[in-house]
């Protein structure tokens, strides 16, 4: 039996089948750049969240309706107010110090006590009280505007007062290694240094993470920045 004989593809025509034209080439190296960029894109985004969520996590809010009050009493900015809150306690008023400050904003038992006869509360105040959020918030809140008439609204000795004590500030204003013409140049205390860092951080956290947090912008000395 004679098999019929079948011609092969020459090896020409081979190559010329599986020759892919131009435009298809083009269209895979297209496809291939925008799968690429979507997928990192993608992958950017996965990233901004996750970031985002960790900031959220680092800086939580807490008690915002008596910052809100207390801020506009005394003319403070709230966000300034709840980073030294975050940096003082991490939001707990449960928190007391290794030096005996007490609750959210962290108040000395002595500060707390003058704090109130300047309230007059000498007759109901005790120590104990300092633990509860609104008798914190508002007594810390009073001793920002204190400290805010005392240094004229300076957001640096204003937060290092906090940290170390007004009389401690006002001895760097008078010495001359630290400060210039009344202006506060460096912090000597590197724990007090640190911690006005600490609450800058924090301020700016707050105001980029929670923009509409507080149901009104107090404009005030006290604000940070200005």
């Amino acid at each position: 039996m004679i098999r019929s004989h079948q011609s092969k593809p020459t090896r020409s025509k081979t190559k010329k089948r599986n020759r892919l034209s131009g435009l298809q080439i083009a269209v895979i190296v297209v496809g291939a750049l925008v799968f690429a960029v979507a997928a990192s894109f993608g992958g950017y985004l996965i990233y901004e969240n996750a970031q985002y969520q960790k900031a959220l996590r680092n800086y939580p809010v807490a008690y915002t309706d008596l910052i809100q009050t207390y801020s506009e009493e005394y003319e403070l900015d709230p966000y300034l107010v709840q980073s030294i809150m975050r940096c003082e306690s991490s939001n707990d008023p449960n928190a007391v110090s290794e030096v005996g400050a007490i609750g959210l904003m962290q108040i000395m038992p002595d500060t707390g006590t003058w704090i109130a006869h300047k309230l007059n509360l000498d007759d109901v105040y005790t120590q104990d009280m300092l633990y509860n959020p609104e008798t914190n918030i508002e007594f810390a809140c009073w001793y920002l505007r204190f400290l805010n008439g005392r240094f004229d609204g300076k957001t640096m000795e204003m937060i290092a007062a906090y940290n170390a004590g007004h009389g401690t500030v006002e001895g760097w204003l008078e010495d001359t290694r630290f400060s210039q013409d009344g202006v506060l140049l460096t912090i000597p205390y590197e724990s007090t240094a640190k911690y006005y860092e600490k609450v800058l951080a924090a301020y700016e956290n707050y105001t980029t993470l929670y923009p509409e947090l507080f149901t009104e912008s107090i404009q005030s000395a006290s604000v940070v920045g200005e």
